[in-house]
């Protein structure tokens, strides 16, 4: 009796299946070829692409051609062209129904390790928390297909509650209305030390998400709901990898041969990318969104970039941020670099694996020490100091572009009460229902924080007198309704009294702002005796 390997078909099976790891090798090398802008890669995957769709079937492999011939209708169908990151999904996938494949046809039982289509990804767990659907659906599909644990849970889940050994190692947080803000959720899990996840993405589902908010919370990354399915795994697999990828980093880099080496290499791990060519736009960039991390490839076009490196420093808003030297330079250079604020410097022609290894190591570094700057370690909002900061840029911009500003101050009315009768803990309890009630409740333009004690504070972009009052009679409202309740179930009404400063009309400057609003504060208060 012959076995099933003696089969001639499940020969030729086996032999097809045995030629595809190089083809798939050569399809990833492909994309970094169609990245990088070089003539003829994009007609190359074309052309693989459709005659896997016709081979896998005749094969006996119709999941390999359905996969396949969904990538070569997606590629033709592109007028501007097809998506890199939707190309290495496809590839992805591919590289898992070829692996089942190969589990179909195999001679014998084999050991753990020993296949010749493993995932992508190993012991890695990905705990989706967004509204059920269609888009969740294929989001969990594709994470697994990277070979990761996926698990789903909801919005109000305990962080606490969830076994040590079901803790994920990323979480992606996207909330549907009424489910409250993201950040609230991000803060949960990173609050306590024991459970935080090692990377946190936020998914923009309902509205734009405020990058310092973000930032306070221990967000990781942020993704438009549109291209979540394309680039999470991508982020999956360069956290397996090396680590959680920044969200972006800045290449001051006047050579466009090396830069274009850069981008090319660090944009396969999925780590975004800025390039300017020269050091005078370096301000003006900075200002629309503080990247993760800056390189400064010496010598620049138009300036030292040990003096940009010093000025970058000199600014409060920057003076953390990661900055990597990225050139030939000798050692005395090298020093130089470090004492003028750089974090690391790396001589080029650099290694791509240190390349990368480096990006995502100091970038990791320098989000985690801005989150513990920004953050009231309670409550997760932004604390004084930096709301604050961030009234005196606002007044600012109001300055050089006009319209209005509000900067409101929140006090819990009778809060000494709640820490006499119950403690401080069921205090800090009642503050922090209180940060998540007024943070689900804001728009995302609007920054607010812990202002000190029982009092929190916001910033209301473009408000004025009549804005502030809506916004603070929304607060007592929804407050009002949402009551605290204690671990043993007693119920606390809440209740808060309000005050606010408007520019210009209340102040000019951040302080004279600051002091009217308490100055209303105190009057409303008084009132209220």
């Amino acid at each position: 009796m012959t076995g099933p390997t003696d089969d001639p078909f499940v020969r030729l099976q086996r032999e097809y299946l045995d030629e595809l790891p190089a083809l798939l090798e050569d399809m990833r090398r492909r994309v970094a070829d169609f990245r990088a802008g070089r003539d003829g890669a994009a007609a190359a995957l074309h052309l693989q692409f459709h005659r896997l769709a016709g081979s896998g079937g005749s094969h006996g492999f119709p999941a390999i051609s359905e996969v396949a011939r969904d990538a070569e209708l997606r590629f033709g169908g592109d007028a501007a062209g097809p998506d890199p990151e939707r190309l290495d999904t496809a590839i992805a996938r591919l590289t898992e129904v070829v692996r089942q494949a190969w589990l179909e046809v195999r001679p014998e039982p084999v050991g753990a390790g020993t296949l010749p289509y493993q995932p992508l990804v190993h012991d890695l767990r990905v705990r989706v928390i967004l509204p059920p659907g269609r888009d969740r659906d294929q989001l969990v599909e594709a994470l697994a297909i990277t070979g990761a644990t996926v698990d789903v849970a909801g919005p109000r889940e305990d962080p606490v509650s969830v076994p040590a050994e079901e803790r994920p190692d990323m979480l992606v947080i996207g909330t549907a209305a009424g489910e409250g803000d993201p950040s609230a959720i991000a803060s949960a899990w990173t609050a306590r030390r024991e459970v935080r996840p090692r990377a946190v993405v936020l998914i923009e589902t309902l509205r734009a998400v405020d990058r310092l908010r973000a930032v306070a919370a221990g967000v990781d990354a942020v993704f438009p709901g549109e291209r979540m399915v394309e680039e999470l795994p991508r982020y999956v697999r360069t956290m397996a990898r090396a680590g959680a990828p920044p969200s972006s980093i800045l290449v001051v880099d006047p050579d466009g041969d090396r830069a274009a080496t850069i981008t090319r290499e660090l944009a396969q791990a999925n780590v975004p990318v800025v390039r300017s060519p020269l050091a005078q736009p370096l301000q003006e960039l900075l200002d629309r969104e503080v990247p993760d991390l800056l390189v400064l490839a010496p010598p620049l076009a138009d300036a030292d970039a040990v003096v940009v490196s010093r000025m970058v420093r000199q600014d409060p808003r920057f003076h953390l941020l990661p900055i990597l030297f990225l050139g030939p330079g000798s050692p005395a250079d090298r020093v130089t670099a470090l004492q003028a604020g750089a974090d690391d410097y790396i001589a080029w022609p650099a290694e791509p694996d240190l390349l990368l290894q480096t990006v995502i190591t100091r970038a990791e570094r320098g989000r985690r020490i801005r989150e513990m700057l920004h953050r009231d370690e309670l409550t997760g909002l932004l604390n004084h100091g930096t709301l604050t900061a961030e009234l005196e840029y606002s007044v600012e911009y109001a300055r050089r572009h006009g319209g209005p500003l509000a900067f409101l101050v929140f006090d819990l009315d009778r809060f000494g009460e709640v820490n006499e009768r119950f403690g401080q803990l069921t205090g800090d309890q009642v503050l922090l229902h209180v940060a998540n009630v007024f943070r689900s409740s804001v728009r995302a333009s609007d920054l607010i924080g812990r202002y000190g004690g029982e009092e929190f504070a916001m910033i209301l972009r473009g408000g004025n007198a009549h804005g502030a009052a809506v916004v603070a009679a929304k607060l007592r409202r929804v407050l009002g309704e949402q009551a605290a309740t204690t671990t043993e179930g007693v119920i606390i009404p809440l209740q808060v009294s309000v005050g606010w400063a408007v520019y210009p009309a209340d102040g000019s400057t951040a302080g004279e702002l600051a002091h009217g609003a308490m100055r209303a504060l105190r009057r409303e208060k008084a009132e209220q005796r």
